[in-house]
């Protein structure tokens, strides 16, 4: 037995909405079966594809490559020992918090007037040092540069994807204005082990 809404029990309706309806449904046509059934995938056949050579050869680049051990084995690196590039984006609540001083900064480094290989080697240090100390969050200052082109500013997301700092560095993004907008980094240290 189909049960009926209050609206249609009552028999009274908003007829300024009804009309509406009315008018919308009369300029409308019905979708086309293609149209219908585009998101529906076809059947998979049973014959598979032979896989071409641009496929095999990209397949092939990307196992991972052996590594020869000191002991004369050899084995291949895998992708636990390789260390994490750092995820270029913190989250929205976060940078909220860093930017009230909910959240502190342990440290800042400012990079202003430095030339690419000095800042890369100053940042190294910089947050080698805050990680011994036992800091998680940093500001490093690297200015906006002429017409927004800063090449420091550029230049800090390659140094943390790469190098030593690959490994140190969890996530980082751009500074509230407060502390510098896109002219500064927020960056998030990975906790050193304990020491035994």
């Amino acid at each position: 037995m189909a049960h009926k809404t209050d609206r249609q029990k009552t028999g009274t309706g908003d007829s300024a909405g009804d009309a509406a309806w009315q008018r919308l449904t009369k300029s409308t046509n019905p979708l086309s079966r293609q149209s219908r059934e585009r998101h529906i995938a076809e059947p998979p056949t049973a014959k598979t594809p032979a896989k071409t050579k641009a496929a095999a050869k990209a397949e092939q680049s990307l196992a991972p490559l052996p590594v020869k051990m000191p002991h004369g084995g050899a084995t291949t690196l895998s992708d636990k020992t390789k260390p994490l590039p750092p995820q270029a984006d913190i989250m929205p609540r976060t940078r909220r918090r860093l930017s009230r001083g909910t959240l502190a900064i342990a440290a800042r480094l400012d990079l202003h007037g430095l030339s690419l290989a000095e800042a890369e080697l100053a940042l190294s240090a910089f947050v080698k040092q805050a990680r011994a100390q036992g800091h998680i969050w940093l500001l490093v200052i690297t200015g906006k540069g002429t017409r927004g082109e800063g090449k420091l500013r550029r230049a800090l997301p390659d140094w943390l994807a790469r190098g030593a700092l690959a490994g140190l560095v969890v996530e980082y993004g751009p500074a509230a204005a407060n502390h510098g907008g896109t002219g500064a980094y927020y960056l998030r240290l990975r906790r050193a082990p304990p020491k035994a």
